[in-house]
């Protein structure tokens, strides 16, 4: 009987030592598990810092895009404003060579 005890006791051992070779082997892979989440969770930071980065960068575009189109728009008005400057300048001109022919004619006039 004490044969068969020690036997038994041999094999609780035998199981006790491999419940704790599985504990062991459970702890390392929560480990594992724990630091796959924490590696997880930095790469969610980096992307949503990398959003962050691609919606400043879409608002700076978005501000450039109003600048050159605003810079267009003043563009158009000098253009106008050059065109207006052109004819008002022109009419002068046409005017003031009316006022000159009217004088040369009023000239000629009293030489005769």
């Amino acid at each position: 009987m004490e044969k068969v005890l020690n036997e038994i006791l041999v094999k609780l051992l035998s199981i006790d030592n491999k419940v704790s070779e599985l504990d062991n082997k459970v702890s390392n892979l929560d480990n594992k598990v724990s630091n796959l989440d924490n590696k997880v969770t930095n790469l969610d930071n980096k992307v949503t810092n990398l959003d962050n980065k691609v919606s400043n960068l879409d608002n700076k575009v978005t501000t450039l895009e109003t600048g050159q189109q605003q810079i267009v728009t003043r563009l158009d008005t000098l253009e106008t404003d050059v065109k207006d400057v052109k004819a008002t300048v022109s009419r002068i001109e046409v005017s003031q060579n009316d006022d000159v022919i009217g004088l040369l004619k009023v000239m000629q006039k009293q030489k005769h």
